[in-house]
């Protein structure tokens, strides 16, 4: 026994010296345990982002042109400006609307995809109001309308049919002087008298004065100045003036001075220039040349012809004011310019005076 544990104890050293903290099994040593071997992920296809193509955004050019002239323009619902306008456009769909005071709105869709054209057709509004501020427009030529008196009284017309006093006198006045119509008085003062019934002042004062003239109606003086008296208590300064001139014509001096001191008050030029007149005459008043030039220079300064050529005097005569010839000759050149005939005269004075002035100089 004790031979046989020596067997194996030196068999035992034997192997040991080879392999050395190994152990051995049937079967092969065991390997150390290693990580399983990583797979490798193949990255997935993934498709380029392809390259946005460089789309060219395509604008064109719109002209707009709308029948209204004052009417703003609304594209994509943002301001762009007047209706009557060329604006760049890019192609597609939008959205246009327009919009003013005296016309319905109106709007549409546009499918750009050229340069091109849209018309944009606004209708009327019918009511009075609209169709008198529509007449105004035209004939005076303001808001960018052309001045235009056929279609200002066309308007003036339709809103007078409707009633509206201011329409009626207008329609009056273009009946009056033939403007946008064929000239009639009697169909001036029948419009004048329509718009006086209702009591607006400047038609009363417009009737009294048919009545006055004898102009589409029989001539009353009692009846031109019942209607020049309406108008004057209502402040209207043209009637003030009228029947100041009435009662001049009436000699009745205190009466003529009252009315044009009351036009005067209110800052009318003709007004100014009347009672400049009376102070100057002595009528109604006792003559005063200084309170006279004053009021012929503020009549002046706000362009009244007659106040101009007598402003002009004063400076030659050294009325109300000390001479100038320089003076004279500036509100004479002024007067003849609004084609005061008269004022031509002081011109020709003053020029005159001048060479004369000249040739004695030249002597001495």
């Amino acid at each position: 026994m004790k031979r046989l544990n020596c067997i194996l104890i030196a068999l035992a050293l034997i192997i040991g010296s080879s392999a050395v903290g190994q152990i051995q099994i049937p079967g092969g040593p065991i390997k150390p345990p290693v990580p399983p071997a990583k797979q490798r992920q193949k990255p997935k296809k993934q498709a380029r982002p392809k390259k946005a193509a460089q789309a060219t955004v395509k604008y064109y050019d719109v002209t707009f042109t709308c029948n209204a002239p004052d009417a703003d323009l609304y594209i994509d619902d943002d301001y762009v400006g007047d209706a009557n306008t060329i604006q760049a456009l890019k192609a597609g769909l939008h959205t246009v609307r327009v919009f003013t005071d005296y016309y319905n709105d109106y709007s549409t869709t546009i499918n750009v995809s050229s340069n091109n054209s849209v018309d944009l057709p606004l209708t009327e509004k019918t009511d009075a109001e609209s169709q008198y501020q529509l007449g105004i427009n035209y004939y005076e030529g303001r808001s960018g309308f052309p001045q235009d008196y056929t279609q200002a009284a066309k308007r003036f017309l339709n809103a007078a049919n409707k009633g509206d006093a201011e329409a009626q006198n207008w329609t009056g006045y273009c009946y009056h002087h033939g403007r946008g119509m064929e000239q009639s008085d009697e169909q001036a003062a029948k419009w004048y008298q329509k718009a006086a019934n209702q009591g607006l002042a400047a038609a009363q004062n417009n009737i009294g004065y048919c009545y006055m003239k004898g102009l589409g109606v029989k001539h009353d003086n009692a009846e031109g100045l019942k209607w020049y008296l309406k108008a004057a208590e209502q402040g209207y300064a043209e009637a003030q003036n009228n029947l100041g001139d009435y009662y001049l014509t009436q000699n009745d001096r205190e009466l003529a001075f009252k009315w044009f001191s009351r036009a005067a008050s209110q800052g009318d030029a003709m007004g100014q220039f009347n009672l400049g007149f009376c102070y100057e005459r002595g009528i109604g008043v006792d003559a005063d040349f200084r309170e006279a030039f004053k009021l012929f220079k503020q009549a002046a300064e706000q362009g009244n012809a007659d106040a101009q050529h007598w402003l002009g005097y004063c400076y030659e005569e050294g009325y109300g004011t000390s001479r100038s010839d320089d003076e004279a000759a500036k509100w004479y050149q002024k007067a003849v310019d609004q084609g005061v005939v008269e004022a031509q005269k002081g011109l020709d004075r003053i020029e005159k005076r001048k060479n004369a002035t000249v040739r004695i100089t030249r002597k001495f």
